[in-house]
């Protein structure tokens, strides 16, 4: 049997990532007057742009649909993103940033990796790949 003994408490460190994220991105997205629900849901789409659905960024950023929902409504109104129907499915609905919102991801963008490199400032360049490869290997075991 494997044995786990972390430095200090493993699930506090998570949630301190997850809240020093929000605010970092909440304070990039204020200087472009956007919400943090707007910045999450651009910056979804900016790195995923494979899941460019509603139900996609809810599910994979673990927020409610209401929440997504009213972004992207905001985010339309400001024309940093157009739905669009599925050809085949006519319940589904694409987003798609706009060249009018792509200076807005590439802001939010920037935000982004000012704090991964924030969060791994410790690290040597092979650790964080290290990190990355294992957090994906565990993140494998996670989805069914």
């Amino acid at each position: 049997m494997k044995e786990y003994k972390f430095e200090g408490n493993f699930y506090l460190y998570a949630k301190l990532i997850k809240r020093m994220y929000e605010s970092a991105l909440t304070k990039a997205a204020a200087t472009i007057k956007l919400t943090l629900p707007e910045a999450d849901v651009l910056c979804f789409l900016r790195e995923n742009p494979e899941f460019d659905t509603a139900r996609d960024v809810a599910l994979y950023r673990d927020v409610s649909r209401p929440y997504v929902s009213k972004a992207v409504e905001l985010l339309v109104n400001k024309g940093y993103l157009i739905v669009s129907g599925d050809k085949d499915d006519r319940r589904l609905q694409h987003l798609t940033i706009t060249e009018r919102g792509k200076p807005a991801a590439e802001v939010l963008h920037k935000a982004q990796y000012a704090f991964y490199d924030s969060v791994t400032a410790k690290l040597t360049q092979e650790e964080t790949s290290m990190l990355l490869t294992l957090i994906g290997k565990c993140a494998e075991t996670l989805n069914p």
